[in-house]
């Protein structure tokens, strides 16, 4: 074909019908593709607007097809002798035409391309005598084809161009919204490598130490998170993705002062894995109340998930003798389970501001939520208060987590030591 007609003058259904004309001159080994060829390349195009017309007003269009594939495979190439220049101008002079009809028949209706229907016009009002003899056969009336009404809006190459690259846009935010944040990944491998020295160092610093509990509260604290977002995007909250929530990356949770200094301080001074972070959840988008509470629960689930995984040498081995080796390590860890332990039981109390209460919150009758309202802001508040000035509530608080450790065969001394290694400027 001659370089003159260029691709952004075609639909992409016109150049794809052009394209198989091509793909099947080759196939029967044609000297060149012929406009009969173009004409089997439109009926290949099951879905495009030469197709659905022709079928629109009455044509079978699968048999017509069949015909021409029938008769077109069973030709014999002929080659006249004649030079080269000769033989390219004979092999392209009626395609020519039809592409150049094509190309005024989009332009007398004002559009801005070439479709397979004026592909199809320009074929059957340019016809060779094949073509004429099939026209007549079949009896296509060109000029209603021509005044049909669309069936089918076929698309440009900038437009198609544009649409690949959408999706390879929207394809690439969907991978980014999966991939592990490098923040995670730093701090996993910063968590290993301080447990490894932790293991090896009979007297390791204490600095180390305290990195060693705080980094597993801030890897624990992504975990907890992550359950949240996870269980809601399955659940039909999309926007969880959006938000960076599925990367593990604890900037995307924590805020600096309640999502770390807060759990900290508050291991310092209670010895409780306090919860910290926090993502928004849009419980209207998650298609139902049970998939609602599963949200809520997915947190804790989380932290007992990491706990029971922390706890598996503890509940493999039962002589304490094995802990005095590495004294520091098992200690650490030990703090650790700990903490998963009292922020899994803080996290369940059913106080607003907390997991519990996003778990039973789906299946309270709205007037409920309307006298608990004002006191949403302050569940957190009156809990602290409750924890610190009510003792049969701290008793029961700190009997659910002993009986929690005592299952998971994690022992006290350990976390005793922990907790004064992790206190080391004490």
């Amino acid at each position: 074909m001659e370089q003159t007609f260029l691709a952004e003058q075609f639909s992409v259904q016109a150049i794809h019908a052009l394209h198989h004309a091509s793909e099947f001159a080759l196939r029967t080994r044609a000297l060149s593709p012929s406009p009969s060829h173009v004409l089997y390349g439109l009926f290949v195009q099951r879905e495009a607007d030469a197709v659905k017309v022709l079928t629109a007003l009455g044509h079978d269009t699968e048999k017509m097809l069949r015909e021409l594939k029938a008769q077109l495979g069973s030709r014999q190439p002929v080659r006249w002798r004649m030079s080269s220049a000769q033989e390219q101008e004979r092999m392209d002079s009626a395609l020519e035409r039809v592409l150049h009809a094509a190309i005024a028949e989009a332009s007398a209706v004002g559009a801005p391309f070439v479709s397979t229907r004026d592909l199809l016009v320009s074929t059957l009002t340019n016809p060779t005598v094949e073509i004429a003899e099939w026209q007549q056969a079949w009896q296509i009336d060109v000029d209603a084809v021509r005044q049909a009404p669309v069936c089918v809006y076929e698309q440009s190459v900038a437009q198609a161009a544009e649409q690949y690259r959408d999706g390879m846009a929207r394809a690439e935010a969907r991978r980014s919204h999966w991939r592990l944040s490098p923040i995670f990944l730093g701090l996993a491998s910063a968590l290993v490598a301080l447990g490894v020295y932790l293991y090896t160092t009979p007297a390791p610093e204490p600095v180390l130490f305290f990195a060693f509990v705080t980094i597993g509260w801030v890897v624990s604290l992504a975990l907890h998170e992550f359950g949240h977002a996870l269980t809601a995007y399955f659940g039909g909250d999309f926007s969880v993705a959006e938000r960076g929530y599925l990367t593990l990356n604890p900037l995307k949770y924590t805020h600096p002062v309640l999502s770390i200094l807060m759990p900290v301080l508050f291991l310092l001074l209670g010895g409780i894995g306090l919860p910290g972070g926090a993502v928004y959840i849009n419980m209207g988008a998650i298609r139902s109340r049970r998939m609602q509470s599963m949200a809520a629960a997915a947190g804790p689930a989380a932290n007992a998930l990491f706990a029971v995984l922390l706890a598996l040498p503890f509940l493999a081995i039962s002589d304490p003798v094995i802990w005095v080796d590495h004294f520091h390590f098992w200690a650490g860890m030990a703090l650790l389970i700990f903490l998963q332990v009292t922020a899994i039981v803080f996290n369940l109390l059913p106080v607003p501001g907390l997991d519990g209460f996003g778990i039973l919150a789906p299946w309270l009758p709205e007037g409920v939520h309307r006298a608990l309202a004002p006191f949403y802001s302050f569940g957190f508040l009156l809990l602290i208060l409750l924890f610190w000035y009510v003792e049969d509530f701290r008793s029961v608080f700190w009997g659910i987590v002993l009986m929690a450790l005592r299952e998971l065969n994690i022992p006290p001394m350990l976390i005793d030591a922990g907790l004064t290694f992790y206190r080391f400027w004490l």
